[in-house]
């Protein structure tokens, strides 16, 4: 050709191309998009991408599908508007301290998601950060303030009920404040989610629930607020509330 490159320069260059290069060779004129689209030069990407697909190809092979299906960036998927609300929760949470009963509640979930309304002058800045950060917090203050001294076993539990559907879940049950991270003034505990057996996949995520204190003295806390959160997995809205939909409510 007088004014470009004849096809057989193309068809000899066109198989040394990568697939994202050989995408754009078919956007610059109809002869190049022609030539391009022969099969045979997407096989040679394939080739080298994923080398066993040729040695027993599927009878319907087409290559350029193949590489433009499985060679796109993942895009991020948006999870749908949740069937669940805050509204519809209420969160039942016990706390012992070697047996006897110190925390007894009935948390709706809008006052969890609410969070602290009023927070204590001399935490930690780890701790600050955390409460400021743009993560889905669940959080309530604790009033009257609870004064723990450090060594006795502290076990909590958490039940849930949702009124959509008059079912109850078991979030946490009886589990020990057993980590204490002293940086952030947390104590820890937690316990592995129980799903619903229509989602058998899906295992290992935990509910985490946290004790938010200041030091008052040598191994006195005091408990200001309490936060539950499913960080391993949920860390929106949107995902914590899928979360708890998927759990085995009865």
């Amino acid at each position: 050709m007088e004014n470009g490159l004849s096809d057989e320069v193309l068809k000899a260059v066109f198989p040394l191309l990568d697939g994202k290069d050989l995408v754009f060779c078919m956007l610059v004129c109809r002869q190049w998009r022609e030539i391009a689209k022969d099969d045979y030069f997407w096989k040679c990407i394939c080739a080298r991408k994923w080398p066993s697909i040729c040695k027993q190809p599927p009878s319907d092979a087409n290559y350029q599908k193949l590489y433009l299906t499985f060679s796109k960036p993942r895009k991020p998927q948006h999870l749908p508007v949740p069937k669940l609300t805050f509204e519809d929760l209420v969160f039942y949470i016990d706390m012992w301290l070697d047996g006897s009963l110190i925390f007894s509640q009935a948390v709706s979930g809008c006052i969890l998601r609410g969070g602290l309304q009023n927070t204590p002058c001399g935490i930690p800045d780890v701790l600050v950060a955390h409460l400021t950060a743009p993560d889905c917090i669940l959080m309530m203050e604790v009033e009257p303030k609870l004064e723990i001294t450090m060594g006795p076993s502290i076990t909590v539990s958490v039940l849930a009920h949702r009124k959509d559907t008059k079912k109850m879940a078991c979030v946490i049950n009886k589990s020990t404040f057993d980590y204490i991270d002293s940086n952030a003034a947390r104590a820890l505990a937690y316990e592995y989610l129980r799903f619903s057996p229509r989602y058998p996949f899906i295992s290992d995520i935990r509910a985490w629930m946290s004790l938010l204190f200041l030091y008052k003295g040598t191994n006195v806390i005091e408990v200001f607020g309490i936060e539950l959160d499913f960080c391993d997995a949920a860390r929106s809205e949107t995902e914590i509330l899928w979360l708890l939909d998927m759990l085995d409510w009865k």
